[in-house]
């Protein structure tokens, strides 16, 4: 009996940094051990360093996506557009001339990262999601009525957010017109699980420090909102003089002012390239930390969207401890064990002092929170049921009705 199909559109060649292509294969494979057969497809047009030949782009440090997706078994199944390169010219081993059917026999396409504008053949799947990993920008543009972006929502029957918190009363951000569903990062447990091997005393962070400047301010009833984590970073710059509590940020795109500011401050500051060009080594710093001290987006924090990091969850299911910025998460996730919200410098320290003083206690509950909360098979088996389908029997499509606040 063959297998039934599923369509991943995703940016990761675009962008193949460790943690961009985590976030994607945990969609791929934990959806191909829920017994589907995953194809991936990127089809954005944008130029984009070779995901096969590391000699090519050799100056550009990164994940060779091409290998990876050999590696965990999706060699015949995946498609990079390289028109950048000649018209025509694709990276990948799946035959363009294959999609038109693919589309129309797969299950469902689902648009990661809502990253591609849906073309005349991904039309023709009768279950096509949505899937915005950050929410805030899309819904008040969305209720702004802008039509680039209602553009790039309307063709899809289902639309998923990482906002879990968005129909929460304390939630400030708008609702559009759209029957929204809640959905959070899957993770593939056992490909996090922690080597025995003793980890540093260091909390740490993968995080791209700044934004471009068209990116930073988003405007919603006469507030202005940034979506750059180097002002939040900013307002606790003092932390590492409060504590004795190694801290250190690997960072990307930080400026030399800045970092220059950050180390005279007490931070230890990696360089985010080297600790991302490989899923390896992203994984390895992730075991290496005690655990992960972060922030969030200033748009996500005042809004309550209740975003939660696909990073963070990484961290949770190698059992370290995480102490993220309060973004409304704690409505849905528990804290207090294993994984805090913080708000103010002293929430930060009581955190530390709590997870130090039995690091064993909230190592065991960051992983239980894990497997409650993202394992592969729990996240990704609620979104097909709420699609209408499950790897037991297939159905005709329908439109997810009503909302639930978590998983």
């Amino acid at each position: 009996m063959r297998k039934p199909k599923i369509v991943v559109l995703g940016r990761m060649c675009e962008e193949p940094v460790a943690g961009v292509v985590w976030q994607v294969l945990h969609y791929l494979i934990g959806l191909q051990r829920l017994g589907f057969e995953v194809y991936y497809v990127e089809w954005r047009g944008n130029w984009l360093p070779h995901p096969i030949d590391a000699a090519v782009d050799a100056g550009w440090p990164r994940v060779m996506v091409g290998t990876v997706l050999r590696q965990y078994g999706f060699e015949g199944r995946w498609i990079c557009s390289a028109e950048f390169m000649g018209k025509g010219c694709t990276f990948g081993d799946l035959p363009v001339t294959e999609l038109p059917r693919l589309y129309r026999e797969a299950e469902a396409v689902i648009n990661l990262t809502a990253s591609h504008l849906l073309d005349g053949d991904q039309l023709c799947c009768g279950r096509r999601v949505y899937l915005e990993t950050d929410p805030g920008t899309p819904q008040v543009r969305l209720s702004a009525g802008d039509a680039r972006m209602w553009d790039l929502v309307r063709p899809h029957t289902h639309h998923f957010t990482f906002g879990e918190n968005l129909y929460g009363a304390d939630c400030l951000l708008p609702r559009p017109d759209l029957r929204y569903l809640a959905t959070r990062q899957p993770v593939v447990l056992d490909l996090w699980q922690a080597p025995a091997a003793p980890h540093r005393d260091t909390f740490t962070t993968i995080a791209k420090w700044k934004k471009s400047r068209g990116q930073r301010v988003v405007c919603l009833n006469g507030e202005t909102y940034q979506w750059s984590k180097d002002l939040e970073f900013a307002r606790f710059v003092d932390l590492p003089r409060r504590t004795s509590q190694r801290i250190e940020l690997a960072l990307a795109t930080v400026p030399p002012d800045d970092l220059s500011r950050l180390e005279q401050h007490g931070w230890h500051v990696a360089d985010a390239s080297v600790v991302s060009r490989s899923l390896d080594e992203y994984r390895q710093y992730v075991h290496a930390s005690r655990g992960e001290f972060t922030v969030a987006k200033d748009l996500n924090i005042r809004t309550r969207s209740g975003w939660f990091s696909d990073r963070s969850a990484c961290y949770l299911a190698a059992g370290k401890p995480v102490i993220n910025q309060d973004t409304g998460f704690d409505n849905i996730l528990p804290t207090g064990e294993g994984l805090f919200s913080f708000r103010t410098i002293d929430d930060i320290l009581a955190a530390f002092d709590a997870i130090n003083s039995d690091y064993e206690r909230h190592s065991r509950a960051a992983l239980d929170i894990a497997r409650e909360y993202f394992d592969a098979s729990r996240v990704l088996g609620d979104l097909l049921d709420r699609i209408g389908l499950s790897p037991a029997r297939t159905t005709a499509p329908v439109v997810a009705d009503g909302y639930r606040a978590a998983l």
